[in-house]
């Protein structure tokens, strides 16, 4: 996908999206390409898969969702900045606050957002460990290849506020991955609201799950790393 290709491609996907959204996507992938010569951030370094395998395929899952009405937009695990950074440029209304544990990626992540001029809010952290103050606080709640689908439910639903929703994109190792998956998210205080299918970049089959928050979650979860790994029952 060259740079034309994928102008055209977000155009008919997205609506309504910033409108120096592709100049900035522009200094983002300038900046990566030049960082990722000191620092391995990503194996995508060339500007087709760039564009196509990084840029494009990382926000795929999001062109149903409406983000007219979220404002706080929690990313799980950026990494080097996809989805949230990406998000946040075609919606530059969105408050992101991104975790992410490695902290090489964090300092990235800073000098990203200067370079960007946009505000991110960066927390080091493991995701596991929840402060008080975060708990059942975003709108929007996300995360891309971090973990197997009980782990990561288990570890992003506690930050959702009621009435808000979780959006997790899956591969086709999903079908295994969800086996009771209702009774988990019922668990953790909210429901499964559709589970779709849609095709990547790639022409690979992947599910989408889409979860909004009833209630909230009990305090016991997320629990710590070692209990989560060993299974939700």
């Amino acid at each position: 996908m060259n740079k034309k290709e994928f102008q055209k491609y977000v155009t008919q996907d997205f609506h309504n999206i910033n409108k120096s959204f592709f100049t900035q996507i522009e200094i983002y992938k300038e900046f990566l390409q030049k960082y990722n010569q000191n620092i391995n951030l990503t194996r995508l370094d060339s500007n087709d898969k760039i564009y196509a395998d990084y840029f494009y395929e990382s926000i795929i899952p999001y062109k149903q969702i409406n983000f007219d009405n979220i404002v706080s937009f929690l990313d799980i695990g950026s990494g080097s900045g996809i989805p949230g950074v990406v998000l946040k440029l075609l919606y530059p209304h969105l408050q992101l606050t991104i975790i992410e544990s490695n902290n090489k990626k964090c300092i990235f992540l800073k000098a990203l957002s200067k370079i960007l001029k946009i505000q991110i809010k960066i927390l080091n952290q493991r995701a596991e460990d929840i402060k008080e103050n975060q708990r059942e606080y975003y709108d929007l709640v996300t995360s891309r290849a971090v973990a197997m689908l009980p782990i990561i439910l288990e570890i992003s639903l506690p930050y959702l506020k009621i009435d808000g929703i979780c959006v997790e994109p899956k591969s086709l190792s999903a079908e295994k991955e969800s086996k009771d998956i209702n009774k988990i998210i019922s668990a953790l205080g909210c429901r499964l609201e559709s589970t779709n299918q849609f095709t990547s970049i790639n022409e690979k089959k992947h599910f989408l799950f889409i979860i909004k928050k009833i209630y909230k979650t009990n305090k016991k979860y997320p629990r710590n790393w070692q209990q989560i790994i060993k299974g939700f029952w």
